[in-house]
């Protein structure tokens, strides 16, 4: 009932005991070949008992995994330089003595070596390692401290570049408004004190002529204010002894008075001729009568026979009479040929237009006809004060809002730190963190070759 016995292995000969698989340990104490710096500077930071301190709030240089009161010290002064230069050698530094490092580990000229205990040498890599460890985790709370000042920074930096570009904008948009101003002499004082009808009048027999049509109904404030100062300031302060006011529309010519009126009659003088138009021209007078008003009956009503002939004629109007341009010129052309001078060295019959219609801005047509009208001694001009107003106000409109956008980036700049400066001084405890790391590092490489490395001291000589 006994089960067969199992036969017995018998070990070959090239079979090998268990014990002969392990490798056997190495002496402590064997010369083991290191480079020389790496073992000196790990050695004095071991000796330095160097480890990062705990960090208590903001992290400083205090809180370098080496401590900067080591920094100074030969061992270390040179190579956190060439780490700091980002293992940059710069031709001004070239004679510099650089750190070992593994790539150049078979060059004996670049990586001098000596021998050292080995037990010494597994001390050195123990105490290296856990400072790469914690160096690298110490850099890692530099790098987040770094950034998260940095965030913030970025916001305020584009917060500041909107604020630029706004700035920028509203600037422009002024620029614009005071070259549209002066463009258009919106507030030169020859308009603004005087008139665009003209700087003199005739010595007598000034006649005012005013458009009396719905289309001129859009002006009658700007209208009203020229001849004005017109009376008020020219006329008045002037030479001029004797005018008449008129106004004309497609139905009739509407004069203030039969013949000229002295301006100084108390009874029928400038203040009477300004209560006249303020009664005659008005918008219910000028909405009743169609455009265009009668050029011809006009211009026949104050130079035919039997006529006192005006001496300088000023007209406000909307713009020409177009389809009656051509009879116009034609009746102007003849009059200034037969009329013959009102005085002796005066000019016959000139003219000083105002047109308030903003198309006739840059319209050639216009601008020749009115040319014509106005004679060598008279004058033409276009009055767009309305319009420019109401453009400027809108470019004014347009500045307001940029303001109001401006002063709210402004409020919204006030509440945010400015960290320009933490964030560079961040950058530099940073960058030497990240040194200091790189050369604990390159230190932990070397010891590791060291400690791997079979080579084995030459034999002494007897």
């Amino acid at each position: 009932g006994r089960s067969p016995a199992r036969p017995c292995r018998v070990a070959g000969p090239g079979a090998r005991s268990p014990a002969m698989g392990k490798k056997p340990k190495k002496d402590p104490n064997a010369p083991t070949l290191v480079p020389e710096d790496t073992f000196i500077r790990v050695k004095k930071l071991a000796d330095l008992k160097s480890a990062p301190k705990q960090p208590k709030g903001e992290l400083t240089a205090e809180e370098w995994c080496i401590q900067p009161a080591f920094h100074s010290l030969p061992e270390f002064k040179t190579t956190i330089h060439f780490w700091q230069n980002c293992a940059i050698v710069q031709y001004a530094e070239r004679d510099m003595k650089v750190p070992s490092r593994l790539k150049f580990i078979e060059d004996d000229a670049k990586t001098p070596k000596k021998h050292h205990p080995r037990k010494e040498i597994q001390d050195l890599f123990k105490y290296c390692k856990t400072q790469v460890k914690q160096a690298t985790k110490r850099t890692g709370q530099f790098l987040k401290q770094m950034e998260k000042k940095e965030k913030k920074e970025d916001k305020r930096s584009k917060l500041l570049d909107q604020i630029s570009t706004v700035q920028t904008a509203m600037n422009e948009e002024l620029r614009n408004a005071r070259k549209f101003v002066d463009r258009q002499y919106l507030f030169d004082k020859r308009y603004m004190i005087g008139t665009k009808l003209g700087e003199a009048a005739p010595r007598k027999n000034a006649l005012i002529v005013v458009e009396q049509s719905d289309k001129q109904q859009a002006w009658i404030d700007e209208t009203k204010d020229e001849i004005t100062k017109l009376l008020n300031g020219v006329i008045s302060e002037g030479e001029c002894e004797t005018f008449n006011l008129a106004t004309f529309s497609t139905s009739a010519v509407t004069p203030w008075c039969p013949q000229f009126q002295a301006k100084t009659d108390p009874k029928k003088g400038l203040a009477d001729s300004l209560k006249w138009l303020n009664k005659n021209f008005s918008a219910k007078t000028c909405s009743a009568q169609p455009y265009p008003p009668d050029w011809l009956s006009m211009l026949n009503k104050f130079t035919g026979e039997g006529q006192q002939a005006p001496w300088k004629v000023f007209i406000c109007c909307s713009r020409s009479p177009d389809a009656a341009n051509s009879d116009v010129l034609n009746l102007v052309k003849d009059l200034r040929a037969n009329m013959g001078e009102p005085a002796k060295g005066q000019p016959v019959l000139p003219i000083n237009v105002v047109a308030f219609d903003p198309t006739v801005v840059g319209d050639k047509d216009e601008q020749a006809f009115f040319d014509e009208v106005a004679g060598p001694n008279g004058t033409f001009m276009i009055d767009t004060s309305n319009e420019d107003l109401v453009a400027l106000d809108k470019m004014l409109k347009a500045v307001g809002v940029k303001k109001k956008q401006l002063d709210k980036l402004n409020k919204k700049l006030d509440k945010m730190e400015d960290l320009s400066e933490r964030v560079s001084e961040d950058r530099s405890l940073f960058q030497m963190q990240q040194a200091l790391q790189a050369m604990l590092a390159s230190d932990l490489e070397l010891l590791d070759w060291a400690l791997k490395n079979e080579t084995q001291p030459p034999p002494p000589e007897i």
